[in-house]
């Protein structure tokens, strides 16, 4: 893989960028403003100049800054739109990126548990979809398809849902009591913990195909040496079909997702070392070469996970299939989408369920503390130390490039990418994630035995209404 994130962060001029100052007539460099909104802009307009996919587009707004700005609505401000349209939906200047560092890391203080959200007139309802093994809501007694309707007492509405998940579960974990509709009382404390995304596999036996199946949450680093060792169970069962369950994946590294192409291709492919994705940055990282912008299937390769050094070999594991199987939904998104869309070239792709989220873009994510350390290394005239300090915990995740596959087709943009086979995700089912009578998986199965009804249509919920939820980091494609 050729990435050219390292050379740009040396070369690119970002101590020569500054806002257009607003503040006349005083001594005071700062121009009486508080450091912080100071520092936060000087560090956010450098990198949505130098680095941010839609740079030409936007220059006219990006060139309008200015010192005084309130930095967060200013990013925002800035995101690339098209007809009154929003494209860009991800950048984001954060005032503490914990959360979406944990988010996409696998790592931090976490209940253990994902879920979607549904409405009822003015009520709202928490309804669980998976668990993660030996988590706080797992030890509590929380399964995939419960359902909740109060948190500490407090009833969830269309008017609070969003504030109150947002502080319960992800600000501010600690100790949190569930209201069920089924009348218990479920409570659980917030625990340090890695929650690992390969959470199903296991190898069915479908009227005498093997399918191995894989239930895959989170594109995290340390995920990809779980990965390998799944697809050798896989290999070493001698499956004739794949099923990736992504339905609940909404994002994370490039590099994860490299690798479990490079598990999932064909093995002549990953032989050759063919190309996975392409991609498209802005003016100012176009490099100079085709090369430098491609990422290619492998091998194997050579890692950081858990602070070690690992190398991964991701040929030995490749069980060598033509055909692939993705469950999807409108959570389906970013790498998961990257992942699919470069495979598509190389073997027979077939999605079930519903279309995917459309997130055909990814970018980098940069902390304060890091730029204002590389700007004190150039000796410029800023007062590194002070906006260091002003800044701590700020980061701001960019969108710098499209990714395309090795024909430069990019399937997610620009909404989504529509399933082949129709099927709702119903977590109320009764069936765990990975039982072949669970909805979606049996659909799948169904497929792959032949066994299915040309022209059947899935059953929809026509009472409850799905609402729109943003967990940290989600949509998040990380290079």
């Amino acid at each position: 893989m050729k990435r050219i994130l390292p050379l740009l962060l040396m070369l690119l001029p970002l101590a020569c960028n500054k806002p257009a100052t607003d503040q006349t007539g005083t001594d005071d460099p700062l121009g009486g403003l508080d450091p912080t909104t100071y520092y936060a802009n000087l560090f956010a307009f450098n990198h949505m100049k130098a680095y941010y996919l839609w740079a030409d587009e936007m220059a006219a707004e990006i060139d309008r800054w200015k010192y005084g700005d309130d930095p967060i609505e200013k990013v925002k401000a800035c995101r690339y739109n098209a007809d009154s349209r929003l494209v860009d939906k991800w950048t984001a200047l954060m005032e503490d990126c914990s959360s979406f560092e944990s988010s996409v890391s696998g790592n931090g203080k976490s209940f253990g548990f994902d879920f979607v959200l549904t409405a009822n007139g003015e009520h709202v309802s928490m309804v669980v979809t998976y668990v993660y093994d030996q988590s706080p809501a797992q030890q509590a007694g929380l399964r995939r398809g419960d359902v909740a309707n109060y948190f500490d007492g407090t009833e969830l509405t269309r008017s609070n849902y969003s504030s109150l998940l947002t502080e319960k579960i992800y600000d501010f974990p600690g100790t949190l009591k569930m209201g069920m509709m089924d009348g218990r009382t479920l409570t659980m404390t917030a625990a340090q913990m890695y929650s690992n995304p390969v959470h199903v596999t296991q190898v069915l036996d479908v009227e005498g195909k093997k399918v191995g199946y894989l239930h895959f949450t989170n594109f995290t680093l340390n995920a990809c040496e779980d990965l390998v060792e799944a697809f050798r169970t896989f290999k070493a069962n001698g499956i004739d079909e794949l099923v990736v369950d992504l339905r609940y994946n909404t994002g994370g590294y490039v590099t994860t997702a490299t690798v479990l192409g490079s598990l999932i291709a064909p093995a002549s492919v990953v032989s050759s070392e063919a190309v996975f994705n392409k991609d498209v940055f802005n003016a100012n990282l176009t490099p100079a070469s085709e090369s430098e912008a491609e990422t290619r299937f492998a091998k194997s390769f050579t890692l950081t996970l858990h602070d070690e050094k690992t190398t991964l070999n991701t040929l030995e594991a490749n069980p060598d299939l033509k055909r692939v199987w993705f469950i999807v939904t409108g959570q389906t998104a970013s790498a998961s989408e990257a992942l699919i869309c470069g495979l598509a070239p190389y073997m027979d792709v077939t999605l079930v369920g519903s279309n995917t989220y459309g997130k055909f873009c990814g970018g980098y994510l940069f902390k304060a503390g890091d730029f204002y350390d590389r700007l004190a290394l150039q000796k410029t005239e800023t007062d590194c130390a002070a906006g260091k300090k002003a800044t701590a915990g700020w980061g701001i995740y960019v969108i710098a490039s499209r990714y395309a596959d090795c024909n430069g087709v990019t399937l997610s943009m620009p909404s989504g990418i529509p399933a082949d086979i129709l099927a709702e995700d119903t977590p109320r089912d009764g069936y765990q994630l990975g039982d072949p009578s669970e909805t979606m998986l049996s659909a799948t199965l169904h497929y792959i035995s032949g066994n299915y009804i040309h022209g059947a249509k899935p059953t929809k919920s026509a009472s409850w209404e799905q609402l729109p939820f943003e967990k940290p980091g989600a949509g998040a494609l990380i290079y």
